[in-house]
């Protein structure tokens, strides 16, 4: 494996163990709710991301997945970035106009801003690597000759 996909696993497995901490910690002992939710879904991104770096460290992507299925994923990757994204705007608006406290912590809005922003770069980061690795596919299955160069 090349370094820089050891990086990038590094960086998507903490994403992932943090992802789910921050959830059993904050949905689950200070039932905060909508940070449960924005951390949770931080880390299936983070997970999917591991996934796609781990079978192209391996060299198996093209056993794995098609193009297809990764546009599908780099779909999944855009769609959170943006609702990811609106959910931030959202929530800074909520914490600036009603002056809402950090704490307590089941009430915070700003928590959630930041859970929704680290949602939306995992989600960023699956769009980018998604359309890397169909590129790097497509480059790997184009046929020598073609029917019109025969």
């Amino acid at each position: 494996m090349s370094r820089n996909i050891i990086i990038h696993l590094i960086i998507s497995a903490i994403g992932v163990i943090v992802g789910v901490s921050a959830c059993i910690v904050l949905f689950a002992v200070y039932n905060n709710h909508d940070v449960g939710f924005w951390s949770i879904l931080s880390a299936i991104l983070a997970a999917v991301c591991f996934h796609l770096h781990w079978v192209r460290g391996r060299g198996t992507l093209e056993r794995w997945h098609t193009k297809v299925t990764l546009r599908n994923l780099n779909i999944i990757g855009f769609v959170s970035a943006v609702v990811s994204i609106t959910a931030l705007i959202w929530y800074l608006f909520l914490t600036c106009y009603y002056q809402i406290p950090i704490h307590p912590i089941s009430e915070s809005t700003a928590i959630s801003a930041v859970w929704s922003m680290i949602c939306g770069k995992w989600g960023i980061s699956l769009t980018y690597h998604t359309y890397k690795y169909e590129l790097i596919i497509q480059e790997d299955s184009a046929p020598i000759m073609t029917e019109s160069n025969a």
